[in-house]
This record gives C-alpha cells, sequence and structure tokens, in this order.
C-alpha cells in the first residue's frame, strides 16, 4: 500500500508516507496561548528533522470541543508522518543525543526575541506546566480515495472518526462497500477525500478499545444520495453489514488545521 496517507493531512501530492504518530493533548486550563507557541517552537525543530530525511511532514490541528465530551478529551491533536515504519520506530526510540539545550539551539533561529534560556523553559515539560497528559496511537495507511479540491491550508477543517471493530471483515466493509460509495462522492464534487488507518500501537493511557480511525475532507453544503446503490433493499443490507462490523462510541471530530511543516 502506498501514496495514499499524505492526504490525510497536508496536501494531495502522490507520495508513499504510511505511518503516522497521533499525539492527542490535553492542556491544563487557560493554556491555549501558550501551547500554540510551544508548537511553534517545535515547528522549527520537525523541519530540521523532514530536511534531513527523518520524517515527511507534521501538522499541528485544533479539536473543535463538542457538548458531549468525554473528560480530558484532547485539545490539539499532532500528527508526525513517516514514509516507513522504521523512520517512525526511530523516533519513537527517540535520539540518544537529544537535549533540551540543543534543541533550542535550533529553534532560536527562528524564534525572534527569544532567548535560549526562555525557550528551554518553554519546551521543558516539567517547568511549563502546560500540557496535561498526551494520549499517543501509532497509525498505519491501509486504504484512501484519490484527494482533490487543492492543498490543505491553515484553518481548513477536515472531520477524524474512532471506530472500535467488531467482526474480522470489518476492514473490507470500509474498502469494498464505504470506499466505493464515498469515491462517487468525491468524482460528483461532494467530498473532497477519505481516508482509512489502523492503529498498530498506542500509549498505555489511550483508549484502548478504539482500533481504526477514518479521515474525511467534506464539502460545506454537499448533499449525498441517500443510496450506496440505486435499491433500497440492498442499501439496507449493506447499511446492516458495515453496523455490524463497527462501533463508534467517540463519535466524529472536527480538527482544524493549525500549522504545518511539510517535505519538498
Amino acid at each position: 500500500m502506498k501514496k495514499i496517507f499524505y492526504l490525510l493531512f497536508l496536501l494531495p501530492l502522490l507520495v508513499s508516507a504510511q505511518y503516522a504518530v497521533a499525539d492527542f493533548i490535553v492542556l491544563n486550563d487557560g493554556k491555549e496561548k501558550e501551547y500554540e507557541k510551544l508548537e511553534m517552537a517545535w515547528s522549527i525543530f520537525r523541519q530540521n528533522q523532514i530536511d534531513k530525511g527523518q520524517k515527511m511532514n507534521w501538522a499541528v490541528w485544533k479539536r473543535t470541543p463538542q457538548e458531549n465530551d468525554k473528560a480530558n478529551a484532547a485539545d490539539y491533536v499532532v500528527f508526525n508522518q513517516f514514509q516507513t515504519k522504521e523512520e517512525m520506530d526511530n523516533y519513537l526510540k527517540g535520539d540518544a543525543k537529544f537535549s533540551f539545550n540543543a534543541a533550542a539551539s535550533i529553534m532560536s533561529k527562528g524564534m525572534k526575541g527569544m532567548s535560549k534560556s526562555s525557550i528551554v523553559r518553554l519546551i521543558t515539560p516539567n517547568k511549563n506546566n502546560i500540557k496535561k497528559e498526551f494520549r499517543r496511537y501509532c497509525i498505519q495507511a491501509l486504504d484512501a480515495t484519490p484527494f482533490t479540491g487543492g492543498d490543505l491550508k491553515v484553518g481548513e477543517k477536515i472531520r477524524m472518526g474512532a471506530m472500535v471493530q467488531k467482526s474480522d471483515e470489518y476492514e473490507q466493509m470500509e474498502s469494498n462497500i464505504w470506499k466505493p460509495y464515498i469515491l462517487e462522492q468525491v468524482k460528483n464534487g461532494l467530498h473532497r477525500g477519505w481516508a482509512f488507518t489502523k492503529i498498530i500501537e498506542k500509549s498505555d493511557n489511550a483508549f484502548n478499545d478504539v482500533t481504526h480511525f477514518t479521515f474525511n475532507i467534506p464539502v460545506e453544503g454537499a448533499k449525498w444520495p441517500p443510496f450506496f446503490v440505486e435499491n433500497e433493499f440492498i442499501t439496507q443490507k449493506l447499511s446492516d453489514m458495515m453496523s455490524n462490523s463497527r462501533d463508534m462510541p467517540y463519535g466524529s471530530g472536527e480538527l482544524t488545521l493549525v500549522m504545518q511543516k511539510q517535505s519538498d
């Protein structure tokens, strides 16, 4: 599987990225401005990693709060994207030579008006008191439609759905029932793109039941046809098969692109 994952976050280019680390960030109260300043500093360091070929892309998305949010619902989701699992594993393992002081030296080139010592305080977790917690999911791309409508820009929105697999056939259901239907909407200009990913690793505090994520880039105001096929009976049967193969206990969340860095 290749050339599908990039549509999730940044551009309609065909590249061979397959893996990403998704960090769901919960902030301490009143820390939003400080958090975005923190990510602005990290964006400089992430671009340095991208330039060295250590990852392909990085993006920060802000999650829109919902009335039915559970305790410690994420405020932001950060994606680090990789071409290979080896690159992702190296990122997760960490650099033995990493230090916040060295990272601040790189960041200081783009953080005008901030001293290196101020940057160190900003990026050091036990000094900034910005994040309450984060939940990590490592994901692999399984399937996707083409991406349309041009580059995703800061301020644009996507929807991310958390899925709980109920049957062994679930992945086939997404690829062979849902994808063809949504592909028609993309072809007809009613949707910009869809992608389907599988969680292959997660942190201990992550939601244990979630197994997959879906990503959708909607077209505002678009009205889709009500049937998978032009037959109500068959459509109902297909809908039942989809429903019986997975649950969505956490629903679908709206994410707004805040910042991004990418490979050329």
